[in-house]
């Protein structure tokens, strides 16, 4: 199979993570998270039983839609419940914006928990829905640019949304390589930096995303690591036909401008 069909079976078969796909766990270094989806849930139980879904704490409300992104995305598997998460993470993000404006990761975790709602619903399509995601996604790297998963979720609607909707490949790719350079542990930026590369004929650099993926534990959350990103990352080499730690010569810096 030569490059240009293999790419193609992978996009068009493979493990396509949609608009929003990979963007469980993405959040700033002042939200914290718990070591596994057992610890999550009990969390979420506990700040709720102490009323904290009626909280105007910042803080509180952040965490709560943390929770539930993170649940929704690694844990739950009806949809039903995965929409539902999200739809709640959303409202307790924008109830965090209403607390502080300037509040990067309440911009983010609006965008990502009604973003990840709207597209299990198959709304996504929606122009109004697309521009209030990116209004959102846009003001977090306002408030903060160094904020690498709003860096993934602005590259992966660029690399997504048809050209009319603001669609734009070169701004994907530009967005994706900064959020791992901003942070070389963040996995599901190096998951969909590979796919980015792998759509644009660029398979070397997918397979070293792709084994960063494999050979890197992130440094939290690994449970969202064992149960998607590891095996995503190994399908996707599978289907290169590609052993692990086997790392073919990298295109150089003229072949990707």
């Amino acid at each position: 199979m030569n490059l240009n069909c293999k790419v193609l079976f992978i996009l068009v078969f493979g493990l396509s993570s949609g608009l929003l796909g990979s963007l469980g766990w993405g959040l700033s270094d002042s939200v914290q998270s718990s070591d596994s989806p057992g610890e999550l849930e009990k969390e979420l139980q506990d700040l709720l039983s102490l009323g904290m879904a009626q909280s105007i704490n910042l803080e509180e409300l952040c965490r709560l839609a943390s929770l539930y992104l993170d649940l929704g995305y690694g844990l739950y598997v009806d949809q039903e419940k995965k929409i539902g998460a999200f739809q709640e993470g959303a409202r307790l993000a924008k109830k965090a914006l209403e607390q502080q404006e300037a509040s990067a990761d309440a911009h983010f975790l609006y965008a990502a928990n009604l973003g990840s709602a709207t597209e299990l619903q198959g709304v996504m399509s929606g122009a109004l829905t697309i521009q209030e995601l990116k209004h959102h996604v846009r003001r977090a790297l306002e408030l903060d640019p160094t904020y690498a998963p709003a860096h993934h979720m602005l590259g992966r609607m660029y690399e997504e949304l048809p050209w009319f909707l603001g669609g734009d490949q070169d701004g994907a790719g530009e967005h994706l390589k900064k959020a791992v350079s901003l942070d070389s542990h963040y996995v599901p930026g190096h998951l969909d930096l590979g796919r980015w590369y792998l759509s644009q004929g660029y398979e070397a650099e997918a397979v070293r995303e792709f084994m960063l993926v494999v050979e890197n534990p992130p440094l939290e959350k690994m449970w969202i690591w064992e149960r998607i990103h590891r095996p995503q990352a190994r399908d996707l080499l599978r289907q290169l036909h590609v052993v692990e730690r086997e790392v073919p010569q990298l295109c150089d810096d003229d072949c990707l401008r």
